[in-house]
């Protein structure tokens, strides 16, 4: 009997075979750290098969960036389909983002950044075209439609995205990101995303859904 052939492996799956190793590799020995060489070999094949993907270092990181934030936004904004209030769902998206802004992979990441920024700023551009800036899109999307339907106060939906991300980027990141502690507990997170959304619906929900945030944080 005839072995099986091998099974060829398409564009798209050794395009993401490149972008795993890429990956690994940012985090592990940083940009600068990180050559096309060394990824080729770490790959098992030549520089020429992996030019032929991408032109740059540069554009091999953008894409692993792209690729993981797509990723994030995905598990993120499934809180936009979960049923409840608007209150219900503010709450569950704190939770979701700051679950997210504190997970190992995110902070690992922005730990890369902030350390390889000040040399290559390429790498803060890109992060801030593929990261803050579609980040602040999503959550603006899903503010407008809070406003369309009467539940939040007729603001800049852009300004509301902003604030709702300055948020979760509090105590709990920077304890996290510091290294101070490297996990933090469901209980304390549990409080903190309360916090947010109770800070946010207080300041941004319409005039009941405000009133009833401020009586409960104490504001």
């Amino acid at each position: 009997m005839a072995a099986a052939e091998p099974k060829k492996v398409t564009a798209d799956e050794r395009r993401g075979h490149i972008l795993d190793i890429a990956h690994a590799a940012f985090i592990r020995d940083g940009y600068a750290g990180t050559s096309m060489a060394r990824i080729a070999a770490l790959l098992g094949g030549s520089k020429t098969t992996l030019y032929n993907h991408f032109e740059s270092k540069r554009e091999l990181f953008v894409a692993v960036a792209d690729r993981e934030c797509a990723k994030l936004f995905d598990q993120i904004f499934v809180a936009t389909e979960i049923a409840g209030d608007f209150r219900d769902r503010v709450l569950e998206l704190a939770r979701r983002l700051l679950g997210t802004v504190l997970s190992d992979d995110l902070i690992e990441a922005y730990r890369l950044i902030v350390a390889e920024s000040g040399r290559f700023p390429e790498i803060g551009l890109a992060m801030h075209d593929i990261a803050l800036r579609r980040g602040i899109q999503h959550l603006a999307a899903f503010f407008k439609r809070a406003m369309e339907a009467g539940e939040m106060r007729d603001v800049d939906p852009k300004m509301a995205a902003e604030q709702f991300l300055d948020l979760t980027s509090g105590t709990l990141h920077k304890i996290r990101l510091w290294n101070v502690v490297t996990v933090i507990e469901p209980e304390r997170m549990k409080i903190e995303s309360e916090r947010i959304a109770a800070t946010f619906l207080a300041a941004f929900g319409n005039e009941a859904i405000s009133r009833a945030a401020r009586e409960y944080s104490g504001y």
